[in-house]
């Protein structure tokens, strides 16, 4: 579906060519209209300059390096004698592009030769092989500007449902979604908060079959199958610059925000909301809604609300201090004093799903902590795991088993942990992911399902019940069920807090929406029985009386 707006941006030193829309098919490529300049085309123009923010001497595009014939050589005899060394190994790594969309400057060139697995890769300039059959559901949106962070916001009855700790399993086609995202413009003025409405989102698993749909599909999924998305935006404006992260109150249209100058800020989207209702866009400027900020010394991306306690906030930012905020009398009140006890950049928070004063955190130095506010130790965690030998970039709480965390590194490596034994190991280690972990999630209602993102621009999706079998396929775990591609620089992942299995994830090209085929031989099992239960038994004394029926002919 084309969008209202048609223009061109620059992020991660590229200039690129987007229109806002949802498609509702499920093809890799995507066209541009002819009106438009093709981006391969720019990049082989010579007069095109691409600003250079670190002075250094790349200006090439992401993955490009040129080596002259000696240089060539060099890595030939370097690689056959199979020690390369440290400037060899950053010639063979893919370029890494800094740019607002990148969060924190990582120190991975730090990371030893011998920390790192194998891992295949394959070359970009191949055409990947798409299977549209493998997303039950896959739309995706494209923004005037790329999001680093976004979160849903629920209607009324699905807040209620959320509440009830309710979710829908089965198909619910079409879908319709609310979500706040924050923008990372080339000009801190453009910034703006969007609030946007995905609708009309149908099933797309078969819309590349040549036959009908699949007899075993609802007469639902079947009605307006060929009938387009829509996405209607509207947006708050007057933003001084980009936004950090952005989380919702609850699935409310209250959303909290990390501003990259240090304020952390409150403001209400219902005047938005209540218009895309009824599919009216709209725009706000910031100082036309309420809205509360506070002043911080630096800036952050930890950010959670508590499901327990309605209003209660948590923020950290890279000095190391976290802070308590409050609703009081329609008002919020940050806590004077702030946690200080990791020895770096607090990078992730979490409230407990069941003790609204218990929050975990994650920082730079490495560790996982567990604090009670209770305690009133604001200098001490009352747990301290150290969970990594890096930066410790983002953490997850399981809302089903209470006891288990996941935390995601810059070394591309997650764990689950289990609280109740915090000095042993990690209960698992997946070392899947050959760059830092961007997002991870536990699946809302389960303890064993969990989606993780990465800089290597994957998505894979886990599931730790699956008991280890003889896999003939080497270096492909068996608790892999997914791996999802086709986004680049992948920020965040955020599954639907109602919609079975629906995940939304933010990329510099755009969101996805998509709802992966992970229970299809569950399904065709379920049918199989089914079926097997609806075949006639036939007793034994009438099958004698029709072999006497036959002897007699």
């Amino acid at each position: 579906m084309q969008s209202r707006s048609q223009r061109r941006r620059r992020i991660l030193k590229q200039c690129i060519q987007k229109k806002s829309k949802i498609e509702d098919n499920a093809h890799v490529t995507q066209e541009i209209d002819s009106d438009y300049e093709d981006v391969s085309e720019m990049e082989e123009d010579e007069h095109i300059q691409y600003e250079d923010e670190f002075d250094d001497e790349y200006e090439s595009e992401e993955g490009e390096i040129n080596i002259d014939s000696e240089d060539e050589e060099m890595l030939q005899k370097e690689e056959q004698s199979q020690e390369p060394s440290e400037q060899t190994q950053q010639q063979q790594q893919p370029l890494q592009q800094q740019s607002k969309l990148v969060r924190k400057k990582k120190g991975m060139e730090q990371e030893t030769q011998e920390n790192q697995k194998r891992v295949w890769f394959y070359d970009e300039a191949e055409n990947l092989d798409f299977d549209n059959r493998a997303y039950n559901m896959l739309h995706r949106v494209t923004t005037e500007w790329p999001c680093l962070s976004c979160d849903f916001v629920l209607t009324e009855e699905e807040q209620l449902q959320y509440k009830n700790k309710e979710y829908h399993k089965m198909n619910k086609y079409p879908y319709t979604v609310y979500m706040a995202a924050g923008t990372q413009a080339a000009q801190p003025t453009k910034n703006q908060i969007y609030l946007l409405k995905l609708s009309k989102m149908h099933k797309t698993k078969y819309d590349d079959d040549d036959a009908s749909l699949s007899e075993d599909d609802s007469e639902d999924d079947n009605l307006s199958n060929d009938e387009e998305g829509q996405v209607h935006l509207s947006s708050v404006t007057g933003l001084k610059c980009g936004v950090n992260r952005i989380k919702t109150m609850n699935g409310q249209a209250i959303a909290a925000y990390w501003n990259e100058n240090g304020d952390v800020s409150i403001l209400d989207l219902n005047p938005l909301y209540k218009k895309l209702l009824t599919n009216q866009q709209s725009q706000f400027n910031l100082s036309q809604l309420h809205h509360k900020v506070f002043k911080n010394q630096h800036e952050g991306f930890a950010l959670d609300w508590s499901r327990l306690k309605l209003g209660d906030l948590i923020s950290g930012s890279s000095d190391g201090k976290i802070y308590l905020y409050q609703l009081n009398n329609n008002d919020w009140i940050r806590e004077n004093k702030a946690y200080e006890y990791h020895k770096g950049s607090v990078e992730d928070l979490q409230f407990s799903p069941i003790e609204s004063f218990v929050f975990a955190s994650c920082s730079s130095d490495g560790s996982l902590c567990i604090v009670d506010t209770r305690e009133g130790k604001h200098k001490q965690a009352q747990i301290l795991v150290k969970a990594h030998n890096c930066d410790v970039n983002v953490i997850s709480w399981n809302q089903v088993s209470a006891t288990l965390v996941a935390t995601g590194a810059d070394d591309g490596c997650f764990k689950i942990w289990d609280l109740k034994y915090p000095k042993n190991d990690a209960i698992s280690e997946i070392q899947f992911h050959n760059k830092a972990i961007t997002s991870i999630q536990f699946q809302p209602n389960s303890d064993s399902s969990i989606a993780v993102s990465s800089e290597d621009h994957k998505l894979s999706i886990w599931d730790f019940a699956v008991e280890n079998e003889n896999n003939n396929v080497d270096d492909i775990p068996d608790q892999l069920m997914f791996v999802h591609q086709g986004q680049k620089d992948l920020k965040e992942l955020r599954y639907h807090p109602i919609y079975y299995e629906m995940i939304v994830s933010t990329s510099a090209n755009g969101f996805n929406v998509f709802k992966p085929t992970l229970d299809e031989e569950e399904k065709k099992s379920e049918q199989s029985e089914e079926d097997q239960s609806q075949i006639p038994v036939i007793k034994e004394e009438d099958l004698n009386k029709y072999f006497q029926q036959m002897s007699i002919q």
